[in-house]
């Protein structure tokens, strides 16, 4: 008998820890959009606190009620065990309610995904919070008490990921090591790693390339923006084969050694540096730092490797210059590669492709905005380089279809034309953006919550957004009061009138404004969307 009122007391102790588990969906959704790092994690919860505290307040509220369980120990063993199982059954159940509430899929952006990483963390999580209970326990904790466990539960999962990062570290080595190897071997039966990287655009020429070489040669790209060390292991170890001539890995940073770990993990032959920008100045710091840290693909070029940049006249022009590998500069006319004869228009692109030698290729396309131009070239000087003829380039760029959320044109059943550039903006790619927009009949429309992770010059180039938003556009839609007063500022100093100005909390009431006010012959930008973790 003594065996069921112990094991009802275990019952009540732990049953908050396993009910924080269900409560805290959303709190581990922050931790995968901030890339499992720690910092970014607590800068989220500092942004959000009010979605990071109240799931683990009402739990343990609900908790309290555990409390009651004191008194059903006082009866026989078995029925003891009965009621403190039911106590318990409920905690779960408002655990899972609670999690369901802040956690909702259907409003969510990027939903979480519920990988081996989330699994182990989840693990971990649990552990952390046994352990309190454990102690608590025996250093004569009041009973009950554990139900106070989920109140600081986002400090207890930043806890467990600090835990869990040794085991997370050799997991790492050994999947790097793995799809290290799998290259290695695949190298020896000709396979060539094309490395790609910059602040803006890497994701747009990785597709062009992938489509131009797909004319002639078996190329795998890895996807979406799978472009840190796990992400490519797996692209490697699950999707690379041996009939693979090439191989192009798209390779992001955030932190100053980001790209120095990914070049060392795949070893590319060949490199193409897009831009360098102002993006995730929070983590890098500054644009040099940024520069620098891109700097590191061409770095870890073998000494017979090859290189293309792009001709931006600032911070790649200048890697270009200090490069001795085997090269080719991309843009101008007095450039390796460049475009003449450009015709823009609301449905692509058309000019002719110009090199050096003389030789001329007309290249029309379903990419808008002059900046795909350059992409495109950029994309050619590498593919010309494997080998692609200009007349495959040319019917590649007849096939490619517009990647996702960039510049992505559509026409909404209400008449209005949507330009999705909801993808990772940023001060650069939002004046390109907004070139796009101009050449479009009718009004224009932008909606934006302007830029992050621009450290010190947030402020500053939101207020830029503004004046730039109000040189192009009639009507602003601002998604975000606080965040956003710097591009309102912007816009009124640029002579936008306030009432053209729309300021919604929430890019969903934003929407609805958009379905109940827009119609045929508008056109709208969406230029950025913030995920989840800044909302």
């Amino acid at each position: 008998m003594m065996f069921f009122r112990t094991l009802a007391t275990l019952l009540l102790w732990a049953a908050p820890v396993f009910a924080m588990l269900f409560a805290s969906k959303q709190l581990m959704q922050f931790v995968q959009l901030s890339s499992y790092q720690a910092t970014d994690f607590v800068r989220a919860l500092q942004r959000l606190p009010h979605k990071s505290i109240w799931p683990g307040i009402m739990l343990t509220v609900a908790g309290i009620f555990l409390l009651l369980g004191f008194f059903a120990l006082k009866a026989a063993p078995v029925l003891a065990f009965i009621l403190s199982a039911i106590l318990v059954v409920l905690l779960l159940v408002a655990g899972y309610a609670i999690g369901l509430m802040a956690y909702q899929k259907k409003k969510v952006k990027v939903p979480l995904v519920v990988t081996a990483r989330v699994k182990r963390l989840y693990v971990f999580f649990a552990l952390v919070g046994l352990l309190l209970c454990w102690l608590l326990w025996h250093l004569g904790a009041p009973f009950g008490v554990s139900a106070l466990i989920p109140l600081l539960a986002p400090l207890w999962l930043l806890l467990a990921m600090y835990v869990s990062f040794p085991v997370e570290k050799v997991i790492q080595l050994v999947y790097r090591r793995d799809a290290s190897n799998i290259l290695n071997q695949y190298r020896a039966s000709g396979l060539t790693v094309i490395g790609i990287t910059g602040s803006y655009g890497k994701t747009t020429v990785k597709n062009i390339l992938g489509a131009i070489l797909s004319q002639q040669f078996p190329a795998l790209s890895s996807p979406a923006s799978f472009n840190t060390p796990l992400g490519l292991a797996r692209v490697i170890r699950e999707e690379l084969g041996q009939q693979h001539r090439y191989f192009i890995a798209e390779m992001g940073a955030r932190h100053p050694q980001d790209i120095r770990v990914l070049s060392r993990m795949i070893k590319p032959q060949m490199g193409l540096l897009v831009s360098i920008g102002p993006q995730h100045l929070q983590t890098l710091g500054n644009i040099d730092r940024v520069r620098d840290t891109k700097y590191e693909l061409i770095k870890g070029l073998p000494a017979d490797g090859f290189a293309v940049f792009n001709d931006d006249g600032k911070h790649v022009s200048e890697c270009y210059q200090k490069t001795t590998l085997d090269k080719m500069l991309v843009g101008d006319p007095d450039s390796d590669l460049w475009a003449e004869e450009v015709r823009l228009s609301t449905d692509g692109s058309a000019f002719t492709l110009c090199l050096k030698d003389g030789t001329r290729q007309e290249l029309s396309t379903r990419l808008s905005g002059e900046h795909n131009v350059r992409n495109i070239l950029l994309a050619a000087a590498m593919a010309l380089r494997c080998g692609v003829s200009l007349q495959q380039i040319a019917r590649a760029m007849e096939e490619i279809q517009p990647v996702a959320s960039r510049l992505q044109v559509s026409t909404h059943h209400k008449g209005y034309r949507v330009i999705n550039n909801g993808f990772n903006s940023n001060p650069d790619s939002s004046r390109k953006a907004l070139e796009v927009l101009s050449g479009f009949p009718g009004r224009l429309i932008v909606v934006t919550p302007g830029f992050i992770e621009l450290g010190r010059q947030e402020a500053r180039s939101n207020r830029r957004l503004g004046n730039d938003i109000a040189a192009v556009a009639s009507i602003a839609i601002l998604v975000g009061e606080k965040h956003t007063k710097p591009i309102r500022e912007g816009l009124l100093e640029s002579g936008m009138p306030s009432d053209n100005i729309h300021v919604f909390p929430s890019l969903q009431d934003a929407n609805e404004f958009i379905l109940e006010t827009f119609g045929e012959g508008d056109v709208l930008l969406y230029e950025n969307d913030l995920p989840d973790h800044y909302a």
